[in-house]
């Protein structure tokens, strides 16, 4: 009897561990190690998501790419840059200035409609982000 109760909080343990070490998948089908994407995979992730999202044409598709391919190149070097650095100071600046570029070509590719919904759709992301972040500082104080 005590063999058998051994044996399954054994089983039990190894199937806890096994399920720990499996990250969860996302609702959205996303993946959940997104800072590994290359900025390539990056591009067709967001190409794909404002393709549903905005319903966009065929002929505004590779111009969304070819933007979004740019902004993930320079995010990537941005932090790579930052990433050696002794302090971070000045990144937040050079963030808010590729992304204030990235919305001024997008602006010029997607219709009034389009570009309102675009930013729309990125200050709901924003705000769940930031009251994402809000409730893991909390937890930990």
């Amino acid at each position: 009897m005590l063999a058998l109760l051994t044996a399954v909080i054994l089983t039990a343990g190894s199937v806890s561990a096994q399920t720990a070490a499996t990250p969860m998948a996302r609702p959205d089908g996303a993946a959940q190690n997104r800072p590994n994407m290359t900025p390539e995979q990056r591009a067709d992730f967001l190409t794909q998501r404002l393709t549903k999202q905005l319903s966009l044409s065929a002929e505004q598709t590779p111009k969304v790419r070819a933007i979004a391919l740019a902004q993930a190149q320079e995010m990537q070097n941005l932090r790579s840059r930052y990433a050696t650095a002794d302090t971070r100071q000045g990144m937040g600046q050079e963030l808010k200035s590729a992304q204030e570029k990235t919305d001024a070509q997008l602006k010029e590719v997607l219709t009034a409609d389009q570009y309102t919904q675009y930013v729309q759709l990125r200050e709901n992301r924003m705000d769940k982000h930031q009251n994402k972040r809000g409730s893991k500082l909390k937890a930990k104080s």
